[in-house]
């Protein structure tokens, strides 16, 4: 089994004012910070020092090839993993970011869809 980095800092970026206008709350994750797309800066990154960014691979207000483009302008050396639903062909995606980005360390998590989740 591979060891665990407890240590390890996840920066989530997405559209966190529409979750939390929503009336949902983020939630509270260990070693877990969240961000608007729009509030990703070079002081964020240079505070928070993340080890690894997740975000979607689509969303309202940005797509992957936005972030990639930013972080990549910012002078992010971590790891950047996309989530999305499973796709014919994950390939293509990776291929265009390895493209336009070769030096990012850029990789998918296709997510099963599973029941929506109720209130108890």
């Amino acid at each position: 089994m591979a060891k665990v980095n407890e240590n390890l800092l996840i920066l989530v970026v997405g559209n966190i004012d529409q979750w939390i206008s929503s009336g949902r709350d983020l939630p509270n994750i260990a070693h877990t910070q969240f961000c608007a797309y729009s509030n990703l800066s070079a002081d964020l990154l240079a505070y928070l020092q993340p080890d690894i960014i997740l975000c979607p691979l689509l969303c309202e207000h940005f797509d992957i090839l936005d972030l990639v483009g930013i972080l990549d302008e910012l002078n992010y050396s971590g790891r950047i993993r996309a989530m999305s639903p499973p796709m014919p062909n994950p390939d293509i995606i990776l291929r265009e970011i390895s493209f336009e980005y070769p030096a990012m360390d850029f990789d998918l998590i296709e997510v099963q869809p599973g029941p929506k989740l109720r209130p108890v």
